[in-house]
């Protein structure tokens, strides 16, 4: 009975654990704050299913893996908040077809990863800091 939920605040409470893979059935979803809790494992695929999702905060989590290209996807999005988690690997180019201004660390920020260069031309000069020690 959440299909009318379209923001879902649920930053600083300590959550463990995985994000639940049925996010997708949030079809309404605008807002989605996770940030600040110890979620971790991988980030789901199935958000990007949330076509409506405009602003997705994730940091400061304990995030693994890589960010499932399906974000990229997310058209409306205006927000993508990454930074502070293990995620790590390569970032796909087609991050640049996103209509985000990655020069704006209050729309993106994607530091303190595991991310490995070469990164997209559109987000290259805007990484942070990345632990690049485990990269090929």
């Amino acid at each position: 009975h959440l299909d009318n939920l379209t923001h879902l605040d649920l930053h600083k409470n300590e959550f463990t654990g995985q994000i639940p893979y049925k996010i997708n059935k949030l079809h309404n979803l605008i807002h989605l704050d996770l940030q600040n809790n110890k979620f971790s494992g991988d980030i789901p695929s199935e958000i990007g299913e949330l076509k409506n999702l405009k602003y997705l905060s994730l940091w400061l989590n304990q995030f693994g893996g890589e960010i499932p290209s399906e974000i990229w996807s997310l058209k409306q999005l205006t927000y993508l908040g990454l930074r502070t988690n293990m995620l790590k690997n390569i970032i796909d180019d087609s991050i640049c077809n996103l209509e985000l201004d990655f020069s704006d660390h209050n729309k993106f920020n994607i530091n303190r990863n595991h991310l490995c260069p070469p990164y997209p031309s559109c987000i290259e000069d805007y990484m942070g800091r990345q632990d690049t020690t485990n990269c090929p």
